[in-house]
């Protein structure tokens, strides 16, 4: 199959691609579409930021379904299809505390179909929030700075609330997690309101809640290591990754060695950990602060098998991005329902500031891509932002009816079917033409016989 690339940025002439934007407002798609195989057709949602906040709904193809604008600064972070046509997200408002660094973010229910939120304006979360719907309850992330002897260190809370934000039960990083397995990069990150530097020794940026088992997942990013612990006792029950229990193996199905002395890792700082099997979980790898290669900068989407019997861990499918798309925060693997994985490169500029600007991994290319790839490894499709847009997740949309006024912009697609049509329309109307004359110049003719 040919390159078809779609660019969503003018209005050209009709047989050309043309600008996706959703009625009744001004934004248009900023994103270039390059379709190089037999790519998913469905709908995925997503955070976008750049000039301004968006939550977006869009076709695969390109055209945007349903989109919301942020009201402030603050925009929006997680978004899950909880239902049918029916998206969880994290969004305005924000709250920021003085002694936390993450903002938090009120919780929605949004209707895709009616366009319409139920509203949780006391369920707030920061990075990830997850949703049992048997008994209406949320699981959410909240970050708080401690004082331990003369250091200031910032942790985090898994908080489980009613609808109304009454606390039904909390667990703590500070009481599971030692200190000893803070980064060798000493990471310091800086409060709300009074800027006050602290040190991050866990990041959690992600959940994984199996509510009918009581089972949560939790991805930490600093330690890279995700854990799975049980609801009822708030014990781990195992942890995988650098600091955890599993025997890590590599390729050749060797267990994996250590550099400098710390111990080995499959990812590093990674994103977005969700179980897609039993043991087996998808992951962005980040691979930003690599203890092997600090200066790889190549970020990858994994898919990672555990062994609870053998208690080893590898990865199963994987497929590391161009240097160009490095990633060194936010990110996301989504498995969908064809097989294919879509990988969220959502850095706006893939640099990190903290390096020099003359390095060789500071590109400054593009902003956020999406790319499609199927299990044997090749891209089947991208979609490229500019300079400057952030994506922090994507999550596929099942069973969409978009409203009547969210009706974009005709896609190309679309287009070529009107034309087609009318096309068509025009070919049977010559035709009957036709017939009528050639009946009635045979009747014209048999009058003139029967003369």
């Amino acid at each position: 199959m040919g390159v078809i690339t779609i660019t969503l940025f003018l209005v050209l002439s009709s047989f050309s691609p043309i600008v996706h934007s959703q009625a009744g407002t001004n934004f248009t798609l900023p994103c270039t579409i390059n379709t190089i195989g037999n790519g998913w057709n469905g709908d995925i949602a997503f955070d976008l930021s750049g000039n301004a906040s968006y939550l977006a709904v869009m076709n695969t193809n390109g055209t945007v379904l349903n989109l919301r604008v942020s009201a402030g600064s603050s925009g929006y972070n997680a978004a899950y299809n909880i239902a049918d046509g029916i998206l969880m997200f994290e969004g305005d408002p924000e709250k920021d505390v003085a002694n936390t660094v993450w903002g938090t973010y009120a919780t929605h229910f949004w209707n895709l179909s009616s366009n319409t939120t139920e509203d949780f304006p006391n369920v707030f979360s920061e990075h990830d929030i997850q949703y049992d719907p048997i008994n209406n309850t949320f699981l959410t992330l909240q970050d708080y700075v401690k004082q331990v002897g003369n250091n200031s260190i910032l942790f985090d809370k898994i908080v489980q609330v009613a609808p109304n934000g009454a606390v039904l039960w909390s667990w703590d990083t500070y009481n599971y997690i030692p200190l000893s397995e803070a980064s060798q990069y000493n990471e310091t990150s800086t409060t709300k309101i009074n800027d006050k530097t602290v040190e991050d020794v866990t990041h959690a940026n992600d959940l994984d809640w199996d509510y009918n088992a009581g089972i949560i997942y939790l991805n930490l990013r600093v330690t890279n290591t995700f854990y799975k612990i049980n609801q009822t006792t708030g014990a781990i029950i195992w942890a995988c990754g650098e600091f955890g229990n599993f025997t890590l193996l590599g390729a050749n199905g060797q267990p994996l060695v250590g550099a400098n002395g710390l111990p080995p890792s499959l990812w590093y700082h990674s994103h977005d950990v969700k179980e897609v099997a039993p043991d087996v979980f998808t992951m962005f790898d980040n691979d930003f602060e690599n203890n092997t290669n600090p200066n790889d900068c190549h970020s990858e989407m994994l898919e990672v098998t555990l062994n609870e019997t053998s208690m080893t861990a590898y990865v199963n499918w994987s497929w590391e991005a161009p240097t160009q798309y490095w990633t060194p925060y936010g990110g996301a693997t989504l498995l969908l329902p064809n097989g294919d994985f879509i990988g969220d490169f959502g850095d706006p500029s893939h640099q990190n500031p903290q390096f020099p600007q003359n390095q060789p991994w500071n590109f400054n290319n593009t902003g956020a891509v999406f790319v499609e790839v199927n299990p044997s490894g090749q891209i089947v499709r991208t979609w490229t932002f500019p300079v400057g847009w952030y994506v922090y997740r994507i999550e596929a949309v099942t069973n969409l009816t978009p409203i009547a006024t969210s009706t974009p912009s005709v896609s190309i697609n679309s287009q070529t079917i009107i034309l087609a049509v009318l096309f068509t329309a025009i070919i049977v109307v010559a035709a009957m033409m036709v017939v009528v004359f050639y009946k009635s110049k045979r009747n014209r003719n048999h009058k003139l016989m029967a003369k």
